[in-house]
């Protein structure tokens, strides 16, 4: 029996070793020291001895041990390796102003000669420009951490302070900026393992190379996102991310690189333009749908928001049709905006009702990549891939009330000042503000406000100001009452001249037209500034350098009527984009129920005469 257990024994013990011995030798090396990067990493990655971007063009020497950052879109890079007891850093930038190294180092040299660079500055020992092995020129900065000097004394200090060897190159429309900081004492010993770091680094990329680990392939192929909140699942395109907190009601979407990082076009072109299109993706739930609410009748709400508060110049809606996909009820609207001359956007949404709520998903993309199928299919990839899940849905969502269902947007509402009798009437769609407010509206439209009113004092003042936003229609209302004893004239001279020296009134894409009356003492003017939209249109036709934002131009309509020693006036602001038919009329509406001291002065027949721009220029008079 005992001779039988003692069998057993040994046959277990051989059973276990037999396990054991083999995992056991791959995790060692030949001198007995485990290679942890090799039992914890990637199987794919073990053999990778480089690191790089194909999107940047760079690569360069990876350490066995080596741990990576770096940002987003891997145009920031570091790695620290306790091997080498060094820490690599790189910085890649576009090379907007086409430097050359030797414009770089002049900047580099004046730098030096600023009496506070000893505070920010670097300890250098060598500046100039050289060439590495791979016939590359770059400017070459050797130094030594300075603050070693702060604590230790003349060699001492150059001993133990740690090397730093600073490389800035330019190739590929880029400026790589890679510092490589070695600890002092270790450097001292080991000098050909810091160039071999330094020296491995190459302003290119082998894509046909399998041992380089491309730092942009996490973001390279398609991912599903889950919003586990609000019951919605996305593909992500190659190369998008997503912006901002995971699982966000307004969830954001947009791309790692620029189409010219990823050579899907050059952007020269677009260099000189003043306004850049952000393009990308954002799903949205907006509210909880109601019992007859369908997807097209949602899109159609939308439609009519754009058609009452855009110039139908300024948009063409280019589809609206049912989307039937993924079981859902939802229609695809696609609209092209072209409220910036040259540079027109499209917006190509999908309204979806289910889950109990309404979903919206907006793309916005430039306007010649939407004309392109094949450059424009990440946007309809991901847009078309967009699925409702119920089992996503947080068990804390409840009814999310829509705005239209807590306020009657046609019911009116009165702007007014508190000490002077001056008000009118707008609706509550309309934001209603009567402090001194930089900011206003749910959307944070910046208001201009003359510099006498920054001061404003609730308590002390003889002016009174309020003022008032309408968010759908991008339209401002803002009002004055108060003290100013100076000829209506002057004040009106104030106010026009800006006019005076208007490039835009010089050559004819706006027009100035001013008109005064008088009535039982009373002093009115009516001053008017419109855009004329084709106007606008030929003269950027004719002049490839100009172009003009709509959204950001605006017509500006002001009455000023002076009373004895007060003057009110009342200025309105609209963009030119946003002057549609229903618009224009709202406008008209604010001054036509417009009181002063309970007089209506739209219902008078008054007697306005045309006044000339140039009556009120000061310089001449």
């Amino acid at each position: 029996m005992k001779r039988i257990k003692r069998i057993f024994t040994i046959a277990i013990a051989a059973i276990v070793m037999a396990t054991i011995i083999p995992v056991y030798s791959f995790a060692k090396d030949d001198d007995g020291k485990i290679d942890l990067y090799k039992v914890f990493s990637n199987q794919n990655d073990i053999m990778k001895n480089q690191v790089g971007s194909r999107v940047y063009k760079w690569s360069m020497y990876l350490p066995d041990d080596g741990i990576v950052y770096k940002s987003d879109r891997a145009n920031f890079f570091n790695m620290s390796t306790s091997s080498y007891r060094a820490n690599i850093q790189l910085m890649v930038s576009k090379n907007e102003d086409e430097l050359t190294l030797e414009d770089i180092l002049y900047k580099m040299q004046n730098s030096s000669r600023q009496q506070n660079y000893w505070i920010w500055g670097d300890k250098e020992y060598n500046m100039e420009i050289a060439t590495d092995s791979f016939n590359q020129r770059y400017i070459k900065v050797v130094k030594t951490e300075k603050y070693y000097d702060y604590y230790l004394v003349d060699k001492a200090a150059e001993e133990f302070s740690d090397y730093i060897e600073n490389r800035i190159y330019i190739a590929n429309n880029y400026i790589y900026n890679l510092t490589v900081q070695m600890t002092g004492e270790f450097y001292r010993g080991h000098q050909d393992m810091f160039n071999k770091l330094v020296n491995s680094f190459k302003t290119s990329y082998d894509s046909n190379n399998p041992n380089i680990k491309e730092l942009s392939e996490s973001v390279s192929t398609t991912r599903e996102f889950k919003n586990t909140s609000y019951g919605w699942k996305i593909t992500l395109s190659p190369y998008w991310k997503v912006d901002g907190v995971p699982n966000s009601r307004n969830q954001s979407f947009s791309p790692v690189y620029s189409d010219e990082e990823l050579n899907m076009m050059n952007s020269k072109s677009d260099e000189n333009n003043d306004v850049k299109i952000n393009e990308g993706i954002t799903v949205s739930l907006i509210s909880s749908s109601s019992n007859n609410e369908t997807a097209s009748s949602f899109a159609q709400k939308e439609i009519d928001m754009v058609k009452n508060n855009y110039n139908s110049s300024t948009y063409e809606i280019l589809k609206n049709e049912p989307f039937n996909k993924n079981g859902m009820d939802a229609q695809r609207v696609v609209i092209r905006f072209k409220t910036t001359t040259k540079n027109p956007y499209v917006v190509s949404s999908l309204y979806v009702v289910g889950n109990g709520y309404k979903y919206l998903v907006n793309a916005t993309i430039k306007d010649d990549k939407y004309k392109d199928a094949n450059k424009r299919k990440d946007f309809d990839n991901m847009i078309e891939s967009f699925t409702l899940d119920s089992s996503l849905l947080s068990k804390y969502l409840g009814k999310i009330v829509s705005a239209d269902a807590l306020i009657d947007f046609n019911a009116t509402k009165e702007l007014k000042t508190k000490k002077y009798d001056f008000k009118t009437k707008l609706t509550k769609g309309w934001d209603i503000y009567n402090k001194n407010s930089d900011y206003f509206g749910f959307d944070y439209k910046y208001m201009y406000m003359p510099e006498e009113y920054y001061y404003y004092d609730d308590n002390v003042s003889n002016i009174e100001y309020v003022s008032a936003f309408e968010p759908a229609s991008n339209i401002s209302v803002n009002m004055t009452a108060g003290l100013n004893a100076n000829p209506i004239d002057d004040i009106v001279s104030d106010n026009v001249s800006g006019y005076l020296r208007d490039s835009d009134i010089a050559i004819g894409v706006a027009k100035i037209k001013i008109q005064s009356a008088e009535y039982n003492g009373a002093q009115i003017f009516k001053i008017s500034k419109e855009y004329d939209i084709k106007e606008i249109n030929d003269f950027v036709n004719s002049d490839p350098t100009k172009i003009y934002n709509l959204d950001r131009t605006s017509n500006i309509y002001q009455y000023i009527v002076k009373i004895g020693k007060d003057t009110f006036t009342q200025t309105v602001k609209i963009p030119v984009s946003r002057t549609s038919d229903k618009n224009m009329q709202k406008i008209k509406s604010i001054w036509e129920s417009t009181t002063i001291n309970k007089i209506n002065y739209s219902t008078l027949s008054l007697n306005f005469i045309d006044r000339k721009l140039s009556e009120f220029d000061k310089m001449n008079k």
